[in-house]
């Protein structure tokens, strides 16, 4: 498996990031993990072959994670695309997705593929082609949706953190999450790879995450802009000696083996 890291922004893009943009690719198949702006820029600008995506998960929500949805698909339309094209999304999501879609003449008709929406479920396995996928919800939008309450919204705070399984290794991403700790019950079972958002956390928070249940290595992105130049230097004595885990501090454009 390999991890191309697209983009590594958080809520806003920077000069030197892009949004929330991450694909793993396994025996020549790939899988989007979310996908903010230029999503369809960065596949095609890295040569990646839009035919062999089989899906996407979309782990909450937020723009920065799920709003490049519509306009890669368009891009799919006017490609010529013609494998079918699986989205794992919350539940709330629909069927706000698909008539969206619509709404944009991204109907089922003029489309050369077949597109399927699939709401996330966390018990038991949900697959994407070469990719078996397991699901724990966390708390990053619970106060949000208290907000949305208030506001007669129906809006019910649904957020993901995922396992991705393939080749026989076991890759956990983090989705953005309130705690670091809340990826304890994941990685309870040994992982090759965690892929850790570091936006909405105490970086302390790190340090016990990585003694308690530590992965063979992480990749640390989703930098909030207060750690968007130079992320190691300022977070790196936090752990440097501490710990046994490989920390790799992601840019946009990095590849990492699996």
């Amino acid at each position: 498996m390999k991890l191309h890291c697209l983009g590594t922004a958080s809520g806003i893009a920077t000069r030197t990031r892009l949004h929330n943009m991450l694909l793993l690719e396994s025996r020549g198949h790939s899988l989007l993990l979310d996908g903010g702006e230029p999503l369809s820029t960065q596949l095609i600008r890295h040569d990646v072959d839009l035919n062999r995506i089989d899906g996407m998960v979309i782990s909450h929500l937020h723009p920065d994670h799920a709003g490049a949805l519509p306009q890669l698909i368009q891009t799919f339309q006017i490609s010529g695309r013609t494998a079918p094209f699986k989205v794992l999304l919350p539940a709330e999501g629909l069927p706000g997705y698909p008539n969206m879609l619509n709404m944009l003449y991204l109907f089922d008709r003029v489309l050369p593929f077949r597109l399927a929406f699939e709401p996330i479920h966390c018990s038991g396995e949900q697959r994407i082609g070469d990719f078996a996928l397991e699901f724990q919800e966390n708390d990053h939008l619970k106060r949000l949706a208290g907000f949305a309450a208030q506001s007669g919204l129906k809006n019910q705070g649904q957020s993901y953190c995922s396992v991705i399984n393939a080749e026989e290794k076991r890759v956990v991403y983090s989705g953005d999450i309130k705690s670091a700790l809340e990826l304890l019950p994941l990685l309870k079972r040994p992982a090759e790879l965690l892929i850790l958002e570091m936006a909405h956390f105490n970086p302390d928070e790190l340090l016990t995450l990585f003694r308690e249940a530590p992965p063979k290595r992480a990749v640390l992105t989703h930098f909030h802009p207060d750690l968007d130049v130079d992320p190691e230097k300022k977070i790196r004595n936090i752990f440097d000696g501490k710990i046994t885990t490989e920390v790799i501090f992601a840019y946009d454009g990095i590849e990492v083996e699996i």
